[in-house]
């Protein structure tokens, strides 16, 4: 008998993970939502059913629950582990254990296989990262990476309801724009703080997960921006192989691989948005080294950058598993 439960349930991804459970008609037989305690009573709908919100307690998590976690990294760092030690899986949005080196940090498409049953925890990548590496992966086949290059426009549904909000009253006039911080007809090119090195936080995210889950130690060259766009992430990505590749053979290959689509026209991030697919868009090769791929990759962050990824691996822990 399969239990579920959602941990930050009344927010953007919470929501989202909601939304897909029930559309994949995930094989719960039991819900139960979680969040802070200003939430607690808080009515959510589920399959037709309304649940009320509870705070996340050791007597609220059954053996055996699959936790989703939608929390910020610090209260991840209290609930996961005690959600652990009630003998829950969890599979964390977080970006708290993602670099843990004991804890699988998983795309299914790409490392799926990974995952044994036996886990407690398993950590779910941050958005921008979830796209390309569903993006980079097949594209092995036709030869060695030697570097990626990635710039993200993302949307600003990844900075959660408040700045969604935000950007609404700066169109309607409602909240006075600070040149500074503003997200309205702006483009914000640091998303969290830099570090010594200059790299802003999503930077070192995009960075770092990417090798992890693919297995490899090619370098990643991140820039990230938020641009005045509510739901839909867009990278171009630049990608240098060992040995000559072929634009034709590359979308061949993309075309044939899970959660993929190819366009040739260009896509926009209204495409994207309330898809679970990554769409892969105007590859081309370099016309001055026939080595570098180029093209764009456009996914919907709160959907396969967020909950549909988080769903999809409970899905093949149960496969793997057969409850």
């Amino acid at each position: 008998m399969i239990t579920c439960g959602v941990v930050g349930a009344t927010g953007l991804v919470g929501e989202t993970i909601i939304k897909v459970l029930q559309d994949r008609s995930f094989p719960s037989v039991s819900f139960h939502p979680f969040a802070s305690d200003r939430s607690e009573g808080k009515m959510v709908r589920y399959r037709n059913t309304e649940y009320a919100v509870k705070v996340l307690t050791p007597d609220t998590i059954n053996k055996g629950m699959i936790l989703f976690g939608a929390t910020s990294a610090n209260i991840a760092k209290n609930c996961v582990p005690m959600s652990i030690a009630a003998g829950a899986l969890v599979i964390d949005n977080s970006s708290a254990y993602r670099m843990d080196p004991d804890v699988l940090l998983a795309v299914p498409e790409v490392n799926g296989h990974l995952i044994t049953g036996e886990e407690n925890i398993i950590a779910n990548p941050n958005c921008s990262t979830i796209q390309l590496a569903v993006a980079l992966s097949p594209l092995r086949q036709l030869g060695n990476i030697e570097w990626v290059s990635v710039s993200t426009y993302q949307a600003v549904s990844g900075a959660g309801t408040p700045a969604l909000e935000e950007l609404k009253r700066q169109q309607n006039g409602t909240l006075p724009a600070n040149a500074a911080d503003s997200i309205h007809e702006n483009i914000i090119t640091s998303i969290g703080p830099p570090d010594e090195g200059g790299f802003c936080s999503e930077e070192v995210k995009l960075m770092n997960e990417t090798c992890k889950i693919m297995g490899t130690d090619f370098p990643v060259f991140a820039a990230t921006a938020r641009v005045p766009v509510r739901t839909g992430h867009t990278e171009a990505v630049v990608v240098k192989f060992d040995n000559i590749v072929r634009s034709d053979e590359a979308a061949r290959i993309l075309s044939e691989s899970p959660g993929v689509a190819v366009s040739e026209f260009g896509s926009s991030p209204l495409d994207a948005e309330n898809t679970d697919i990554v769409t892969v868009d105007r590859i081309r090769n370099n016309p001055r080294d026939s080595s570098v791929l180029q093209f764009w990759v456009l996914a919907d962050n709160l959907r396969k950058g967020a909950a549909l990824n988080a769903v999809q691996i409970a899905e093949e822990y149960l496969r793997i598993t057969k409850q």
